[in-house]
């Protein structure tokens, strides 16, 4: 069985609700992005969040395209809810390429869109096996290891810097140090979504 290897830095359980897009008219057509990564070296769901000014505009959609796990480019259409109600999407993003609006129609003042990630963070989006994490600067922080979101274990946050071998068995990674810590999480890599 082959193995990858996915480095994280520090602290990766928090959403940012503009991570790609920081608060912008909505529009149609391409909205500027302000980071293309997901941070943590993983993938996560993609957010959106309008906000009203004066009257609601007819919302429209926002098309995300990106990459998975695997590599494969992905699409997303995401339908922005009422004032400030956060959206999430149900695809796990690595990196974004473009998010395009469609169908906005303006009444008197521009509603704005930010758009966001959400706090799950994968290592892993298909099946496979959790060899090991190697912990190479220790923090004094838990790290979180969950299948989806069932938690598997919680490695306490007075492991010591090393190797540690678990040989598990998972449908979805999730590996979230919790404060400064650096780890890095030997597993399965991700299937392409047809080999899956």
């Amino acid at each position: 069985m082959s193995f990858t290897s996915t480095y994280i830095a520090g602290a990766v359980g928090a959403g940012d609700t503009d991570r790609y897009c920081e608060t912008q008219n909505m529009k149609v057509g391409a909205l500027t992005l302000t980071a293309t990564l997901t941070p943590g070296n993983g993938a996560r769901k993609v957010t959106c969040t309008r906000t009203v000014d004066g009257n609601a505009d007819t919302p429209g959609t926002l098309l995300v395209t990106g990459k998975n796990l695997a590599g494969q480019t992905i699409t997303e259409t995401l339908i922005p809810g009422a004032h400030t109600v956060l959206v999430t999407g149900t695809k796990y993003f690595s990196s974004i390429t473009s998010v395009v609006g469609a169908g906005w129609v303006i009444d008197g003042n521009n509603d704005t869109i930010v758009v966001g990630m959400a706090a799950e963070h994968l290592v892993s989006e298909t099946p496979g096996v959790l060899k090991g994490i190697l912990i190479t600067v220790a923090a004094a922080s838990a790290i979180n290891i969950s299948d989806g979101t069932k938690t598997l274990m919680i490695l306490p946050a007075s492991m010591a810097i090393g190797y540690y071998e678990f040989n598990l068995s998972y449908t979805a990674l999730r590996v979230e140090p919790q404060g400064a810590t650096t780890i890095s999480v030997i597993h399965s890599p991700s299937l392409p979504t047809s080999y899956a």
